[in-house]
């Protein structure tokens, strides 16, 4: 996968990640996995492979080293270069002034809404807005106080989610007012 195909966010992430020090890949994972959501499109094999990736373009630098359990009796170390320095804070900037829209496949299906019965169009969204709800509250409690601290990566994922409740609510409105009008 070329860099440009490559989200920006994923790699900016793992770099920040080993400003801490060295880390092995399993480190990694489990520093990504621990942060839930806000992390979720980082998956193990992918991590690795941008791992790999950036060791071969000289961000990170990959070292063996022996004595791990396994079949390999190593394991890989992973830490940041000078070149990978520079890298995530070129990423960083990219990141903080740029807007990548996020795109659920939810648009597409509202084209084609009509395409259902209204009652059951309403029923499909009212059963995403009691999980989307659900969803949030989940989000809070996993994120604890965090989610409370305006600005925050926390804070941004629930205002997100947030901002996907009350576009559910407007479009259960519209058809519920296009309903009333066609009565």
């Amino acid at each position: 996968m070329p860099v440009n195909e490559c989200p920006l966010h994923k790699r900016l992430l793992i770099l920040g990640l080993l400003l801490e020090g060295r880390l092995t890949g399993y480190d990694l994972h489990r520093i990504v996995a621990a942060h839930g959501e806000l992390y979720r499109d980082l998956k193990k094999a992918n991590l690795y492979y941008l791992l790999d990736r950036m060791a071969q373009e000289g961000f990170v630098e990959m070292r063996a080293e022996s004595g791990a359990r396994g079949p390999r009796g190593e394991r890989l170390i992973y830490a940041l270069t000078a070149l990978g320095r520079a890298e995530m804070v070129t990423l960083l900037r990219s990141v903080l002034q740029s807007y990548e829209p996020v795109h659920s496949g939810i648009d597409v299906a509202i084209v084609l809404l009509d395409n259902l019965p209204r009652s059951e169009a309403l029923s499909l969204l009212e059963k995403r807005l009691n999980e989307v709800a659900a969803r949030r509250r989940q989000l809070a409690h996993e994120l604890g106080a965090h989610a409370e601290e305006p600005g925050s990566a926390a804070d941004h994922l629930l205002i997100l989610v947030d901002a996907e409740l009350r576009w559910i609510r407007r479009a259960v409105h519209r058809i519920q007012s296009q309903a009333l009008e066609r009565a």
